[in-house]
């Protein structure tokens, strides 16, 4: 009896440890094989436009060999959809891999970012969108990924997630006021800026803003220019189509006063919204606005009359963070 009670427990033995291997759902566990990336989005990266400026996302980890001498490896190319998910320029779904050479060399993992560069290319461009350091695990590396991380727009995006608005008016310097319903500027009535201390760009560092309003009748973008700094005059000042019968305030802006220049019309009729993009630096100035709002006022109200300030709403929504783990 001794001797059938053991064997029957050899025999048990196979079928206890094939349990034991089991999820929940009486399943093998999924593959934990090395390089196996894992990421996700908490406030997801806003879908770009590859049709209309060939900007696409990419996903970059920097790690050092077994000399310790770093390199960028590239684990994927993409576009994300309204829901987050990855997608090449065509919208079928992409899946991120490493290089299966780099996977030994994940212990030494150091920087994870994400870039949105135009076209393919094989090392990382200027415009940095989200960032962050990774942490080693026994099993894997992970790290989150901000858009204020220093690797991507830092200290600016630091400021710019301050205050809930900034201010705009309407008003024309550049003809002493006349027809003013056709000039718009971001500051205070009296010139002064009103954006956080701290959000000036540098040139050079990949990004830069500029300056929307939008006809909602007629279907019209018109640029207010570009600028790297809201405390002074954007780059094409006053614009081409500004008058010469008074000086333009020292803050980004734009007049539409001289006749048959523009399709500016009456700025206060409540066709009208206005807001302001951050975008990569040198994008082509006849590219219809990117993507990235990070100001808007929808609707220019009608009462609010010249010389009278209102807001432009910080768009939070669309500040991206993410996390990344991979499997070692």
């Amino acid at each position: 009896m001794r001797n059938f009670i053991r064997y029957s427990i050899i025999l048990l033995l196979p079928s206890v440890a094939l349990f034991n291997s089991c999820d929940d759902a009486g399943l093998l566990p999924t593959d934990n094989r090395a390089g196996k990336i894992t990421f996700t989005q908490q406030n997801h990266l806003i879908t770009l436009t590859p049709a209309v400026d060939n900007y696409m996302y990419n996903l970059w980890i920097f790690l050092a060999d077994s000399s310790w001498k770093y390199y960028y490896s590239k684990l994927g190319n993409f576009n994300v959809t309204s829901n987050g998910s990855l997608v090449d320029a065509s919208g079928n779904p992409v899946e991120l891999s490493i290089n299966p050479d780099d996977t030994v060399n994940l212990s030494r993992a150091l920087y994870c970012i994400v870039t949105i560069d135009e076209g393919f290319v094989v090392t990382p461009g200027p415009t940095r969108i989200l960032g962050g350091a990774f942490s080693i695990y026994n099993d894997s590396v992970s790290a989150v990924l901000t858009f204020t991380d220093t690797l991507a727009l830092g200290s600016v995006a630091n400021a710019l997630s301050g205050p809930n608005s900034v201010f705009y008016f309407v008003n024309t310097p550049t003809n002493n006021g006349a027809d003013c319903q056709k000039g718009i500027w971001f500051g205070d009535t009296n010139g002064t800026p009103s954006w956080p201390a701290g959000s000036s760009l540098n040139p050079g560092s990949g990004w830069q803003y500029k300056g929307w309003l939008y006809n909602r009748a007629t279907n019209e973008y018109f640029t207010t220019g570009k600028f790297y700094s809201p405390f002074e005059t954007d780059l094409d000042g006053a614009g081409p189509c500004a008058g010469s019968l008074g000086a333009p305030y020292n803050i980004p802006g734009q007049d539409w006063v001289v006749t048959g220049c523009s399709n500016v019309d009456n700025i206060l009729n409540g066709n009208y919204e206005i807001f302001v993009v951050l975008e990569p630096e040198n994008r082509p100035a006849s590219l219809p606005p990117f993507v990235f709002k990070l100001y808007w006022q929808n609707q220019i109200v009608t009462s609010l009359l010249c010389l009278r300030r209102d807001n432009m709403f910080l768009q939070r929504v669309n500040f991206p963070k993410a996390r990344i783990r991979i499997t070692r």
